[in-house]
């Protein structure tokens, strides 16, 4: 019988990273959630790294469409914002980074997650945030 485990290793130039579980009858499946995500972040920041897109400009037009503020996000900032994201003119601005459409798609993602992000909406489960239910739930 084959163990269980997760096991995610990368090298590339001085970047490397390894992260893995062994998996028992001990292992429960909130640390397997945990090590899932703490890849799936990894993931999600060196994958823009290894496009070929000025990241610098795609964050002036995501300035354009909205700048962090400190304070609450109003609802309007929101609607805003999104208006804007989807807008004829943000997809023009993208093509001055890549005009391939499939280019675009991609840096239209990226600019939708950044903008999400300073509305503080974020749709990833964090490493941490599963740690920190790991922990609650042993203290019960």
């Amino acid at each position: 019988m084959s163990e269980e485990r997760i096991q995610f290793n990368a090298k590339k130039g001085k970047w490397y990273v390894s992260k893995k579980i062994k998996i028992d009858e001990n292992t429960s499946n909130e640390e397997i959630a945990r090590v899932l995500a703490s890849i799936e972040e990894t993931l999600s920041i060196k994958i823009k790294d290894f496009l070929p897109f000025d990241m610098e400009k795609l964050g002036q037009i995501a300035d354009e469409i909205y700048e962090k503020k400190k304070g609450r996000v109003k609802e309007e900032d929101i609607s805003g914002a999104l208006t804007k994201l989807k807008s004829p003119g943000t997809t023009k601005k993208l093509g001055t980074i890549d005009d391939t459409k499939e280019g675009k798609e991609i840096l239209k993602r990226l600019l939708t997650e950044i903008v999400l992000e300073r509305l503080g909406i974020t749709s990833k489960i964090e490493a941490k945030m599963i740690e920190k239910y790991i922990e609650k739930s042993k203290a019960k």
